[in-house]
């Protein structure tokens, strides 16, 4: 003997059945999920910085720490006592200011 199935029944079947088929497409494909995960998302440089970060040779991942030890080995470069000139030197500095400020500003608001 077959049961006898009532239109709800059935509409709880079909109901099911959806479901599952939409959770199989939702979490076996997580990709598009992470690409909104800040700590996924590649950090660009600004675009009024991007001067100063290729002055001091550094790339947008790069730590204030790191970006220290490289200002020291291009300040000792382009140091006026070293041979360097003037104004070179005083860019240097200047850019290294900025990129730290920046840096440490981004390190706050992320950390948020």
């Amino acid at each position: 003997m077959e049961p006898f199935y009532t239109p709800f029944q059935t509409l709880i079947e079909c109901y099911v059945d959806l479901s599952c088929i939409f959770m199989n497409i939702l979490l076996t494909d997580t990709a598009p999920l992470q690409k909104h995960n800040r700590t996924t998302v590649p950090r660009e440089i600004p675009s009024p910085l991007q001067k100063d970060y290729r002055l001091l040779q550094l790339q947008a991942e790069d730590s204030p720490a790191q970006a220290r030890v490289q200002y020291r080995e291009l300040a000792k470069r382009h140091h006026p006592d070293a041979g360097g000139h003037h104004a070179d030197f005083l860019a240097l500095q200047q850019a290294y200011e900025r990129v730290v400020q920046y840096q440490q500003t981004f390190s706050r608001m992320s950390n948020l």
